[in-house]
């Protein structure tokens, strides 16, 4: 007898996933993508929250690096802002399934609200589960960045463990 899986997302037969969360943790996913559109849409250009979103391509040279972000910028913001209404309109959807395209764009767009709160926990390798001090104010922030940590590393699990699967 075959032994079903369980996870946020479970592989279906046809090549999709359902989604398989509560309500709550739709809720906060598209909470968050909602914040992190706004970021996109409202932070300024310089705002050092932003610097892993849109990291150097040339570290050495300050002025060929500010012609690739003045190329680039625009076509990543797009790209991150398809990715973020496609993740809001399938975890406020009522079908609850996923497509590998839709599940690379929660990959997408979870990975960059990680690391935007990463940025702003200032976490780093050293200390890349942050803070288990409960006293810690950012101690909530810290337990979300691991949580997301989780929704991806189970994302790529079903992606890989999937027909067809080469995440």
């Amino acid at each position: 007898m075959r032994r079903r899986s369980s996870g946020p997302f479970l592989p279906q037969r046809d090549g999709t996933f359902r989604l398989n969360v509560a309500p709550d943790v739709a809720e906060l996913v598209v909470h968050l993508s909602g914040e992190l559109r706004d970021v996109l849409t409202q932070a300024d250009s310089g705002d050092p929250a932003l610097r892993r979103l849109f990291p150097a391509a040339y570290h050495n040279d300050a002025e060929l690096d500010a012609e690739y972000q003045e190329l680039m910028r625009g076509e990543l913001t797009a790209s991150r802002l398809t990715a973020l209404g496609r993740v809001i309109e399938v975890f406020t959807g009522p079908e609850r399934s996923l497509t590998r395209g839709d599940m690379e764009l929660f990959l997408q767009t979870t990975n960059a609200i990680r690391l935007l709160l990463g940025t702003m926990l200032d976490v780093s390798e050293d200390d890349p589960d942050g803070s288990d001090d409960q006293d810690d104010p950012d101690a909530g922030h810290h337990h979300l960045y691991a949580y997301l940590g989780w929704l991806l590393e189970a994302a790529v699990s079903a992606l890989i463990g999937s027909p067809g699967g080469n995440a």
